[in-house]
């Protein structure tokens, strides 16, 4: 299972029940089936736990037959001090998924290109600073 994250949108304001606001970085992203098993993607987490990752279209599941399956990740920062010192590195998240024979998978995932990773970046010193 592969996760890629495509392009960032500017963050926007969300306005829930109470009076407090969230920003939220919105990231267009793809799920990619790279096995022959359908499989179902459970949740993405950021390795530290800085972030708190969102992908509300969750449970996805893809199959040889549906193999790519566009989703909106929403990233909000959970704990400044550790996300100022979280740098992007090659497959920042987890994910976890379980294929078609029940067997549930942990790996290590989200392929982005360099101006991702300075969106990102500028996302958490705006949140952060």
């Amino acid at each position: 299972m592969e996760f890629i994250l495509l392009e960032a949108a500017p963050s926007r304001t969300h306005v829930g029940g109470s009076t407090s606001e969230v920003n939220r970085l919105h990231v267009d992203s793809a799920f990619l089936l790279s096995g022959g098993v359908a499989s179902t993607v459970l949740a993405i987490a950021n390795s530290d736990h800085s972030l708190d990752v969102r992908v509300p279209a969750l449970p996805v599941t893809l199959s040889p037959d549906s193999r790519y399956r566009l989703v909106d990740l929403e990233i909000i920062v959970q704990d400044c001090k550790a996300a100022t010192r979280w740098t992007p590195v090659d497959r920042p998240f987890i994910i976890t998924w379980r294929d078609e024979h029940g067997k549930e998978h942990v790996d290590r995932a989200g392929h982005y290109a360099r101006a991702l990773a300075t969106s990102l970046i500028r996302y958490i010193d705006a949140e952060c600073g």
